[in-house]
């Protein structure tokens, strides 16, 4: 099992499972795909960071990994 590390940036959890990107842009965080995004605010924004900013309940996010196959931990 795949396992999301909720306190890496996202710029690193990207780099091992480049999936996480088309994750992400279906809940909502549709910048994520922005060119230079993921190489400037991604090398210091985290999942529950990027949550509280765009308003998404964490556990609705945690819950889409886990149905994407990942063991989600660090929350």
């Amino acid at each position: 099992m795949k396992e999301l590390d909720l306190n890496l940036s996202l710029y690193d959890l990207v780099q091992r499972y480049p999936e996480i990107l088309d994750i992400m842009f279906q809940l909502g965080f549709k910048e994520i795909k922005a060119p230079g995004m993921l190489q400037t605010a991604g090398r210091y924004m985290t999942i529950p960071k990027g949550a509280r900013l765009k308003k998404i309940d964490l556990a609705v996010i945690i819950k889409a990994f886990e149905a994407a196959g990942f063991q989600v931990i660090g929350g």
